[in-house]
C-alpha cells in the first residue's frame, strides 16, 4: 500500500505540473518553466516518500505534509504565472481537483480487484486521459476567456473542493479502511464537474455580453458619425441650391456696382460670401473612412453633452491597425473620457484626442480627460476600476484586447487631475 500511495503522489504532482505548463500564462521561457515544476514536483514527492516511511498511517504527519506540500505545489502556479492573480489560484487548485479524477479511479481499481500494479496503472491512464481531454477542450477558454475573468471568490469551489477530496479519502482514515468513501469520492467528483461546466458557461455568456456591448457602442457611434456626415452633405446641397438661385440677383448688383464705381461695397459683398463659404467647409478630421465617420459621431455626442472634444487627428486611407479594432478602440475610450467628463463644470468639459499614423505604419494614439474623483488601478489587469456597477468598465477591456493583439506600448496614468491613456503600435 506504501508504494500504491508513493505513486498516487508522484502521477498528482507530475500532472498538475503538466497543468501549470499548459494552462497558465507562463512568466519564464519553456525550458525554465519546466525545471522549476520538476523541482517543486521532487520536492513534494520527496516529503511524501519521508512521511510513507517514517509514519505512514499517523494523521498529524499526514496533515503537515499535507500542507507542506500545498504551499509547495500553489506555490509554484504563484511563481510560474505571469501575474500573480486569481487566475494563477484557480488552476492551482482545479489541477489539484483534475488529479482527483486518476486518484479516485485508482482507488476503486485497488478495491475491486486487490491489484496495486493494476491501480497504479489506472492511475496514470486516467489522468494522462483526463488532462488530454482537458488540453483539447478547455485550455483555450481558459488562457482566453477565464484568465479575464476570474475572480477571488471563485477560487473557493476548486479549493474546498480539493479540501473535502483529501478528508474523504484519506484523513483520518484512508479509503482502504472504508470503502463505502470512494462512492461519496466519486458523487462529488460528478458535482464539481457540473460546477465546472456552469462557472465556464458562466463566464462564456458574460464575455459575449460584454462583446456586443463593445459592437453597440462602435455601431452606434459610426452610425452617429454617418448620420451627421450626411446631414452636413443634405444641409450643403439645400444651401447650394439657395445660392445658385440668388448668384444671378447677386451677380446682378455686382456689375451695377461696379459700373458705378461702387468698389468698396462690392468688395465687402465679396469678403461676406468668402467668411460665409469659409464657415460652411465640411468637417473632415482624416482620410480614415471609418475613423473619420466615428470620430464625427464622438464630435456629435459631445455637443449633446456640452463637453468640447478637440480632436488632432492625422491618419491616412490604409494603416496597419483592423478597421474595426481601431474603430472599437475609439469609440469606447472616447466614451469613456465623455462619461468622466459629465461630472464636472461645463467649463472643465475637455476632451483632448489625438491619432496619428505614419505612412500607414506606426500608430500613436492618446485621448486625455479631466477628472473628478481619484482613479483606482486594478491590480490584476493595470487598467482604471469602474465605479458604475455591473455594465460598466468594458471599454477598458476592450483596449486591453486591443493592446494584446497589436503588441502595443499601454500606458494608463494620472497626471495632475488629467487622466491620460497612450497606446503606441509599431
Amino acid at each position: 500500500m506504501e508504494l500504491f500511495q508513493l505513486w498516487v503522489v508522484l502521477n498528482s504532482c507530475v500532472f498538475m505540473m503538466l497543468y501549470f505548463l499548459s494552462f497558465l500564462l507562463l512568466k519564464y521561457p519553456a525550458l525554465k518553466s519546466a525545471l522549476i515544476c520538476a523541482a517543486s514536483a521532487a520536492a513534494a514527492v520527496v516529503i511524501e516518500m519521508a512521511r510513507i516511511h517514517l509514519t505512514f498511517h499517523a494523521v498529524i504527519p499526514k496533515l503537515i505534509v499535507t500542507s507542506l506540500n500545498i504551499i509547495i505545489l500553489q506555490g509554484t502556479a504563484l511563481l510560474l504565472s505571469k501575474k500573480k492573480d486569481a487566475y494563477a489560484l484557480f488552476i492551482g487548485f482545479s489541477s489539484s481537483n483534475f488529479v482527483f479524477a486518476g486518484n479516485i479511479i485508482s482507488c476503486g481499481v485497488i478495491l475491486v480487484w486487490k491489484s496495486q500494479a493494476l491501480a497504479m496503472a489506472a492511475c496514470t491512464l486516467a489522468n494522462g486521459v483526463v488532462f488530454f481531454i482537458m488540453a483539447v477542450w478547455i485550455r483555450d477558454i481558459c488562457v482566453h476567456m477565464l484568465s479575464k475573468e476570474i475572480s477571488i471568490w471563485m477560487c473557493v469551489i476548486p479549493a474546498m473542493s480539493y479540501i473535502t477530496f483529501f478528508f474523504i479519502l484519506y484523513c483520518p482514515v484512508s479509503f482502504e479502511e472504508r470503502p463505502e468513501s470512494i462512492i461519496a469520492a466519486l458523487s462529488l467528483l460528478v458535482t464539481l464537474v457540473a460546477l465546472y461546466v456552469l462557472l465556464i458557461h458562466y463566464i462564456y455568456v458574460k464575455s459575449k455580453e460584454k462583446s456586443l456591448i463593445w459592437k453597440n457602442t462602435t455601431l452606434t457611434a459610426y452610425l452617429s458619425g454617418v448620420e451627421a456626415q450626411s446631414d452636413a452633405v443634405n444641409g450643403a446641397i439645400r444651401e447650394f441650391s439657395v445660392m445658385l438661385h440668388d448668384m444671378r440677383h447677386k451677380d446682378s448688383l455686382l456689375i451695377e456696382l461696379l459700373r458705378g464705381g461702387n468698389y468698396s461695397e462690392a468688395e465687402r459683398i465679396l469678403q461676406k460670401d468668402i467668411e460665409y463659404l469659409d464657415q460652411k467647409q465640411p468637417s473632415a478630421y482624416c482620410d480614415h473612412i471609418v475613423l473619420n465617420s466615428i470620430l464625427s459621431g464622438m464630435a456629435k455626442k459631445a455637443r449633446q453633452r456640452r463637453a468640447r472634444l478637440h480632436i488632432f487627428c492625422s491618419v491616412p486611407k490604409e494603416i496597419a491597425v483592423n478597421d474595426y479594432d481601431l474603430a472599437m478602440l475609439t469609440a469606447n475610450l472616447v466614451e469613456n473620457a465623455l462619461q468622466a467628463a459629465e461630472k464636472l463644470k461645463e467649463e472643465e468639459r475637455i476632451v483632448t484626442l489625438t491619432v496619428k499614423s505614419r505612412d500607414g505604419g506606426a500608430f500613436f494614439f492618446e485621448i486625455q480627460n479631466p477628472c473628478e474623483k481619484k482613479v483606482f488601478f486594478s491590480k490584476k489587469t493595470g487598467l482604471p476600476c469602474s465605479r458604475r456597477g455591473l455594465g460598466h468598465g468594458y471599454g477598458m477591456i476592450s483596449v486591453q484586447n486591443f493592446v494584446e493583439k497589436y503588441h502595443a506600448q499601454f500606458d494608463c496614468c494620472m497626471e495632475g487631475k488629467m487622466f491620460i491613456v497612450r497606446i503606441l503600435v509599431q
